[in-house]
Formats: C-alpha cells, structure tokens, sequence
C-alpha cells in the first residue's frame, strides 16, 4: 500500500500571516519605541550582556559615553545642574546623569518619531522590523534576568547579612539594607525568586516560548520594580525599564493571551511572522539563536561564580570567623569602662574577611581597619585603609576557641582587649530555622 502525503512546503508566505494594517497610533507607538528602546539598549547595561564572552557581565560596559556631552550640556544649559555629574559607575541606575539622559533620549525619540512618521507615512505596517527588532530586545532583556537570576541563585547578589548587620538596631538600617538583609537570611526564597528570574530569561532565547518568557518576566519583574520603589533601592529607572520591555515582548500576544484566559473563542496560531521565508533558514536562525543564548549565558554564570567565590558563600573565612565581645579593654594600664556616652570604647569586634578587621563603638558606629590575622604566629596586624599612621602590630591569642586576647600598641596607645564569641545560632535570625508545626506563632518581638 502506498500512502501518498503532501510534502511540507520549504516557504512560508510572511504576508498571510500579517491581519490587516496597522491603525495609525500603533504604527507612531512602534516608531517611537524603536528609537527610544534601541537607543536605550546601547546606551546602558544592556550592552554588557549582549558582548557575551568579549565582556564581563558585570562591568557595566556601555556606550554611555557617547551620549555624555549631550547629557552634561542638557544638565547645565536646560536643568541648570552646575555641579559636576557623578559618571563613573555606582551600582546606581538613579543617579543624576542617568535621569538627564532618559530626558535626552525622550527628546530624541519625539523628533524621531515625527521626522520618521512624516517621511514614511505610506508604510501600514512594519511587521518585519518588529520580528527583528524584537529578537534583539529578547536577548538584551533575556541577559540581564539571567545575570540577576543567576546572581540570586549562588546567593551573590543579596548574600548573608553580614556580622555587622547582625548587630545593628533595626531601626538605623536603611530601607535598602533592610531588603537586602530579610532576602538575604532566607536564601530558599532568594534561590527561588532567582530561579523565576533566570528560567524566564532563558524562556525569552526560544522563538517559541518567547510568550511564556515575557509573561514570567512580566509578573517577576512587576515585583521587583514595585521592591525598588518601596524599599529606595537605586536601579528603579534599570527595572522599570526591563519591565517595559517584557511588555513590549508581551503585547504582539496580549490579545490571543487574554482570549485565552478571559473569552471562549477560539485562538488560533500565532499572527507573527517568522524571520525568513524558507523554513530552512528559519531552523538555522533557530540554532544560531541557541548559540547566541549560550554566548552569554557562558560569561553571566562564571562572573557569578566568581562573585561566589569572592564574597558569597564560597569565599574562605578567617580562622576567628564571628561576632566577639569586648569583655575588657585596658588602655595605657587603665581599665576602659564600657559607657554609652565613650565614642572610642570597643563594644564588639568582627573578624569576617581574611583582610578585613571590623570594630563597633558603644555608639553602635562601624570603623574599620585592613588587616593580617596570623593566629598561628599569634600575630593581628591593623593599618588604615587610607595608608595614613603605622601599622600596629597586636599580640593575638586564643587559649580557647570562644575567647581571645589582644595585646600591643594601636593608635598611639597601649592596650589589652579581652574577646568572647558570640554564638551566631543564639540570634534569632539565625538560629530558628523552619518549623513546619507551629501551635503559635514566634514573633517575641511583636509586641
């Protein structure tokens, strides 16, 4: 028996899976975000990703310096700004020169969209530079949910509150220490956030789960835009922007999407039009962004590693690793009487960084020195971090794995300081753990 199939044509015709013209709005809509979304994309750390290998994820690489002198010209002669803007990179998508430039670039994108609508006014559509367009905005927002997701994942981004954290009253923590920290002591939430986050960038690398990828990313990034505004946290223009930009993904589907969940009609296949007209050229197209997918996946994961292994979980922690307090402080054979009001008593010390010596005041302020802990030579050596004065040399020692002495001279002054460790598993925070039976609740300091 011979059975006789149709072959699968090799074209597909891109006009008839286009509905219609588009209504004049959408078409003035689409002009403008093109202009303001590319140039966005270049401009800022959505740059960085797209470099894949040729850059470090992290570095921020953008070509922000190419719009510097319109932004500082338009901060002095239009704002009136005569100090000098902050430039360099601050972790910081808030800053001065950042809201100058989304003025420029708001400024640019009108008269774009108007020169552009005025020259190609006959055009009804722009279905074929929205499929392309939209790949290259894919991967721009597929790269920074997996830098943020991966960075969540290996518990980098917000990592564990530090030792000085532990010990600060609640109420001098900053807004955006106070996330950082409660995200931080629940890594199980802060690994599945992150998880939300890296599978929606991954989602967004298929051409066929780019809807599902902008709608995870949608819901995730809603969340995380409304924390950067409730908690002050400085990248709210960077998250509002990322969020704008799954929506853009999203909207070619809303429709199909809401009839989905909202109406009994049938929906039918996708109205998109792919990127070629051969289906050959498609599954290539397909594989090439598979690879380009892994091109910057590759770098986002080894930047995280290494940020793991810096200063996340994996990094080596010092021998004396803890909270430890100052039972006894003698200075020049005087015994230093541990006073609220004494701005210069020791009230803790924190050893949490091999280079890194930590102190707290009877004030609760922070002051720090660099540091070389030799507890096998019995040797702790403290220097400013700005080089200035000697280094002091202090005779450490540990008769017991909970107490310590140092000994020597500091600052000008001889001085004697006798140590006991806290045990981290008696704070709260960190000793609870998870309790799936709970009669009532544990909150003592609820009331």
């Amino acid at each position: 028996m011979v059975v006789i199939t149709q072959a699968e044509p090799d074209t597909v015709r891109r006009d008839d899976l286009v509905v219609g013209a588009w209504n004049p709005l959408t078409r003035i809509v689409f002009r403008f975000c093109v202009v303001y979304f590319g140039l966005y994309s270049v401009l800022t750390q959505l740059a960085s990703t797209l470099l894949g290998l040729l850059s470090k994820p992290s570095s921020g690489v953008s070509g922000a310096a190419l719009a510097t002198p319109l932004v500082e010209w338009t901060a002095k002669h239009v704002f009136g700004i005569a100090e000098p803007l902050v430039t360099i990179e601050t972790a910081s998508s808030d800053r001065t020169y950042d809201w100058v430039m989304l003025f420029c670039l708001v400024v640019i994108s009108v008269v774009g969209t108007v020169v552009w609508s005025v020259l190609d006014r006959r055009r009804t559509h722009y279905s074929t530079l929205l499929v392309w367009f939209r790949v290259f905005l894919r991967f721009g927002l597929a790269g920074q949910l997996l830098l943020y997701g991966v960075a969540k994942i290996l518990l980098t981004q917000m990592p564990s509150p530090p030792l000085t954290t532990l010990v600060t009253p609640f109420g001098e923590l900053t807004p955006m220490g106070l996330l950082w920290s409660s995200v931080g002591a629940a890594p199980s939430y802060e690994i599945m956030i992150g998880t939300f986050e890296a599978v929606g960038g991954l989602l967004l690398i298929l051409p066929r789960t780019v809807t599902l990828g902008a709608v995870v990313s949608t819901v995730g990034l809603t969340q995380v835009f409304v924390l950067n505004l409730s908690y002050d946290v400085p990248v709210k223009t960077m998250s509002l922007h990322l969020l704008l930009l799954s929506i853009f993904l999203l909207a070619p589907e809303l429709g199909r999407l809401l009839d989905v969940l909202l109406s009994r009609r049938p929906v039918g296949l996708s109205t998109q039009p792919p990127l070629f007209r051969s289906r050959r050229a498609n599954r290539i197209a397909t594989v090439a962004q598979v690879v380009l997918g892994v091109w910057i996946a590759i770098p986002i994961v080894l930047d995280c590693i290494g940020a793991w292994q810096e200063h996340g979980e994996g990094r080596t922690k010092p021998p004396m690793y803890g909270v430890w307090n100052v039972d006894r402080l003698m200075s020049d054979g005087q015994e230093v009487p541990p006073l609220l009001s004494d701005e210069n008593r020791w009230r803790r010390v924190f050893f949490e960084y091999p280079d890194e010596f930590k102190f707290q005041r009877m004030d609760d302020t922070i002051g720090f020195y660099q540091a070389v802990v030799d507890v096998g030579n019995h040797r702790l050596e403290l220097g400013r971090y700005d080089g200035a004065g000697e280094i002091s040399t202090l005779m450490l020692d540990t008769p017991t794995s909970d107490t310590a002495t140092m000994s020597g001279m500091l600052d000008g002054h001889r001085v004697e300081i006798t140590l006991r460790r806290i045990a981290l598993e008696s704070m709260p925070l960190l000793g609870r753990g998870f309790h799936l039976v709970q009669d009532y609740p544990y909150n003592p300091n609820s009331r």
